[in-house]
């Protein structure tokens, strides 16, 4: 499967829930659909540290446009023709074929 082929149905988006006094962050698709649900804990105030959790949320939400970024880059790098490549384009081809499911041979 290539990584155009994948429907990801985003933007993805945050919605908090309480469960009592913790909060829980939810992901959503595009159409609202909960894609994954949070361990408790509790959103930061002014000058509270961010907690793991919140910023694991946070970088799952930004997965596809990390995603589409990383294929940018790796088209970008294979068009420059005469130029080697670098350890980045097989960090980038790596992260790519984790994200997608597809082999490293993209």
């Amino acid at each position: 499967m290539s990584p155009q082929q994948i429907d990801l149905n985003t933007p993805w988006s945050i919605r908090f829930d309480q469960d009592g006094t913790d909060d829980i962050a939810v992901i959503c698709d595009a159409d609202g659909y909960d894609l994954a649900r949070s361990e408790s804990f509790w959103l930061p105030q002014d000058g509270d540290r961010i907690p793991a959790t919140l910023a694991a949320i946070w970088l799952m939400v930004s997965a596809p446009k990390l995603l589409d970024a990383l294929i940018a880059a790796s088209q970008w790098i294979d068009a420059q023709v005469g130029l080697p490549r670098t350890e980045v384009q097989a960090i980038i081809r790596e992260a790519i074929a984790e994200a997608t499911g597809s082999p490293l041979h993209l």
